[in-house]
């Protein structure tokens, strides 16, 4: 799971999920995967465990234009994934099962990715 690749359509926005190298088309345009950055200012990834899950958020703007499209987690033997809409909350929440990654794909700039042991040792978890 942890090498898991994300494709994005340009056309429509459909999120397509492999767990390895695929060839996918859609639109008749061929998608290469979405290369995945650490998160940096812009699209820094809040991580809150409540209980047995984690609450991940983004101070992200949310507009038709420009918005948080999907927040993935993956464990290293499954993946949670929930979509976003624009005009929505930039937020989520997974079950902790294992999780190790989180991944965010911003419609403008493309997929980010964080560690979530590291995330958490730097930010001031809140626990309830």
């Amino acid at each position: 799971m942890m090498r898991s690749k994300f494709y994005v359509c340009p056309v429509c926005g459909n999120v397509i999920h492999s767990m390895g190298e695929a060839v996918i088309t859609c639109h008749g345009v061929s998608l290469s995967p979405a290369a995945a950055e650490e998160s940096d200012e812009n699209h820094r990834i809040f991580i809150e465990k409540v209980e047995d899950e984690y609450y991940v958020r983004m101070d992200h703007v949310m507009t038709k234009q420009h918005y948080i499209s999907f927040v993935a987690a993956a464990s290293s033997d499954g993946m949670q994934m929930v979509k976003l809409y624009p005009e929505g909350n930039a937020e989520a929440r997974f079950k902790i099962n294992g999780v190790k990654m989180l991944y965010v794909y911003c419609n403008r700039e493309g997929l980010f990715c964080t560690n979530v042991g590291k995330e958490m040792k730097n930010q001031k978890v809140r626990e309830y």
